[in-house]
């Protein structure tokens, strides 16, 4: 309201006696507004509003109305009409703030879990009062390197050993093939279920409390690989939200409000897991795939940390490798030969977990090194390749991962990276690069004979801490359940 007098000087300086009070008789004529003693240049902040719905306004409603309808005369009926038409309009303009405040995107929600729907009902509240204060400096940690995993040995000599029963599944994974009815893709075995369990542990060791904890935690990625589905996750707290990332990662958020000196919370995810033993049948696939297909993210196409596919050297070393082959599938079996029979499996190599360049160059390393080794040589030569990082059975077996009832499994020391690429009208086709380094049958290439691989992602991710005082630490840990 002050504003509107204002940017309206020669209104204003009509309204206004010498002594700076209002002249009721010039006020009326020129704005048909009554004021009883009040300064029109110092009316306070509220607005034109406050002044039409406050009971208390010295501002008559009526030649307020006359005010908006131009300085017209008006009668009782449609000064009754011009009031509903304010208030309506005045009740539109909050609910659209109010609905465009609670409507913020400040977390998004994305799960394949049916659990999601109802994540954040009682605890955005919490989150919102939280993220809006100013909060002192925070701490900032993240989890500890994963344990280098145990070297890997295959046992098995034919995928047939080692898949007791098949059943097709060429009709489902068939697109824009041209073959045989009775032509199987892959060979399937028997699935297996896996309860995958993920423990946060937060304490504070601190000697004062700690509050507004926030644990960023990751989660097991969106994965499309075709010998694992997510069934169902579970939490044993609500998460405030939980986001997608890149390459199908996600994370969730936790908010724990007060955390005193000795106490401890642990946050538990479960994923209950359907792995399946798959073979590909490569007598059945076409020799070329690069025509039709459906899409695949380019991200795989393209260079990436510890994955330097456009490197010189690796370009070199990869177009000479697959010289003598002309379709995808012959040069990514050309680059599994090459690294199985070019690295040497070191687990104390001071070059271990260092990336494919490294890998190239000193022929040393575990199973990240060969797994971005042959990534990098398949998007070198236009193939789409990725890490998949996990779990593995050391034996190649699986055997170890049933649980009995009530019982765990610690998976600490059977962390694993193996690799995929990808076939148009195929698929993601799974090796194992690392998994054969005793067994020259090439067991592993475009085959998970058992249901020994466990997938969590095709990228590692850390997890945040951030909290203020106290001290907290943080022991994570995984486990499958029985």
């Amino acid at each position: 309201m002050q504003s509107l007098f204002e940017n309206n000087n020669e209104v204003r300086s009509n309204f206004l006696t010498d002594k700076g009070k209002p002249s009721e008789r010039v006020g009326r004529k020129a704005m048909g507004l009554r004021f009883s003693g009040a300064k029109i240049a110092r009316l306070p902040k509220q607005g034109f509003l406050f002044y039409l719905f406050n009971p208390d306004s010295r501002i008559d409603r009526v030649s307020v109305c006359r005010f908006l309808a131009g300085g017209t005369s008006m009668n009782d009926k449609s000064v009754k009409q011009a009031e509903k038409l304010i208030l309506i309009a005045t009740i539109i303009i909050f609910v659209l703030l109010f609905f465009l405040k609670s409507t913020s995107p400040q977390f998004t929600l994305s799960s394949p879990v049916e659990a999601k729907a109802a994540i954040i009902e009682e605890s955005a509240a919490l989150v919102a009062v939280i993220e809006d204060e100013t909060l002192p400096t925070f701490h900032e940690e993240f989890s500890p390197e994963q344990e280098i995993e145990k070297p890997l040995v295959a046992v098995l000599n034919s995928p047939n050993d080692a898949i007791p029963s098949f059943k097709e599944i060429g009709d489902e994974l068939e697109i824009g093939l041209e073959l045989a009815t009775d032509t199987e893709l892959f060979f399937m075995g028997e699935v297996s279920s896996r309860n995958l369990r993920v423990r946060v542990q937060v304490s504070n060791k601190g000697d004062t409390s700690s509050t507004n904890i926030r644990v960023e935690m990751p989660l097991l990625g969106n994965l499309d690989s075709p010998y694992q589905v997510l069934s169902k996750e579970t939490y044993s707290h609500k998460p405030t939200a939980i986001t997608e990332h890149n390459l199908g990662n996600r994370s969730a958020s936790f908010i724990i409000p007060l955390l005193a000196p000795g106490a401890v919370e642990t946050i538990t995810v479960d994923y209950f897991l359907n792995v399946t033993p798959m073979t590909a049948n490569l007598s059945s696939l076409p020799g070329s795939f690069r025509s039709g297909g459906q899409y695949v993210d380019p991200v795989y196409l393209l260079p990436a940390d510890k994955i330097e596919s456009d490197h010189p050297e690796i370009v070199t070393k990869a177009r000479e490798v697959t010289a003598g082959s002309d379709n995808d599938l012959d040069k990514a079996r050309d680059i599994y030969k090459f690294v199985i029979k070019y690295m040497k499996y070191d687990l104390n190599s001071s070059y271990r977990n260092s990336g494919a360049l490294s890998a190239l160059r000193t022929r040393s390393g575990v199973c990240e090194d060969y797994a971005a080794l042959f990534v990098a040589f398949g998007r070198s030569e236009g193939i789409p390749a990725r890490i998949v990082n996990g779990y593995a059975d050391p034996k190649g077996r699986g055997e170890i991962w049933n649980v009995d009832s009530g019982k765990v499994f610690p998976l600490k020391g059977y962390r694993h990276s193996w690799a995929e690429f990808y076939l148009p009208g195929i698929g993601w086709i799974p090796v194992d690069p690392t998994m054969n380094i005793y067994d020259q049958n090439l067991t592993y290439f475009a085959s998970l004979p058992q249901a020994s691989h466990l997938a969590q992602n095709y990228q590692d991710q850390n997890m945040r801490l951030r909290y203020q005082g106290g001290q907290l630490a943080v022991i994570w840990g995984e486990e499958l359940a029985g």
